[in-house]
């Protein structure tokens, strides 16, 4: 069995916008980890879908009948959510943050710094995804 413990939440005001900001507050207890994370533009959070009850195995996009991992669809076996965003600044155990596609409430499972290695030039995108 797998298991994952939160280790903070998000905060924020209304429903999830690509560019108004929120906060993620990490809980005190990981507050240590935090160390260095001001000196990066931009973070990895991954998330528990946790409004998430039903999910499914394919999923219509734009006409187009094609299976949950060609999606970003938060219908999946494993209500797993992963967004890039700018750290617009901490305040001790609060990041504000800008682009994060989470509810208020969000059990947050862990972030990481965004580098080099998670940069890839011209990806190939699928013509009936919805975001080109």
């Amino acid at each position: 069995m797998i298991q994952y413990k939160a280790i903070g939440f998000v905060e924020r005001e209304g429903p999830p916008s690509r560019n108004l900001p929120c906060r993620v507050v990490i809980l005190e207890e990981f507050v240590e980890g935090l160390l260095g994370i001001e000196e990066f533009s931009h973070l990895i959070l991954i998330y528990h879908l946790h409004e998430v009850k039903e999910w499914s195995l394919l999923k219509e996009v734009r006409g187009f009948k094609v299976g949950v991992f060609a999606t970003r669809s938060p219908r999946r076996p494993n209500p797993v959510g992963i967004s890039v965003v700018r750290l617009l600044g901490r305040e001790g155990n609060k990041l504000e943050v800008v682009g994060l596609n989470a509810v208020n409430g969000t059990p947050v499972i862990d972030l990481k710094p965004y580098d080099r290695w998670d940069s890839v030039q011209e990806p190939k995108v699928a013509p009936w995804h919805p975001v080109q």
